[in-house]
């Protein structure tokens, strides 16, 4: 018969430890936000021809009307969850039924009575583009 090998008590404590400081340290970098500055300052380009209506991104939509362009965060002001397209010009939370008016990003119906969060979008001149810059 083989024995069995076995391992010291000190080397367990030590793969705890270092099991341990690394989920600690894996914490702390979620907590402190490095991720979400990360992604604050992400810049996102669009051709000039953006088309009428609106026109989803992910993280935020583009309203196009006859006098301008204006971009939203697709993020709930109630509890966080995806918005999406409702009827008309309507967006809807599909977690607790919220209700948007897409041009203006203002709540309709509840439970969310804060207006959806406005994002800079500007015409960069140079390269002919829309320019969507989250902010902080």
């Amino acid at each position: 018969m083989e024995k069995q090998k076995r391992y010291k008590r000190k080397s367990f404590i030590r793969w705890i430890g270092i099991l341990s400081f690394g989920f600690g340290v894996w914490i702390l970098y979620r907590l402190t936000g490095f991720q979400t500055e990360k992604e604050a300052k992400a810049e996102f380009r669009h051709e000039k021809e953006v088309p009428m209506g609106i026109s989803y991104f992910g993280r935020y939509y583009l309203i196009r009307t006859e006098n301008s362009v204006r971009a939203f965060s697709t993020v709930c002001t109630h509890a966080g969850c995806r918005i999406g397209l409702g009827n008309g010009p309507t967006l809807q939370c599909g977690c607790h039924g919220s209700q948007f008016d897409a041009e203006t990003g203002k709540p309709i119906k509840g439970p969310a009575i804060k207006p959806l969060q406005e994002i800079d979008c500007v015409m960069d001149t140079k390269s002919r583009q829309w320019v969507v810059r989250f902010r902080r």
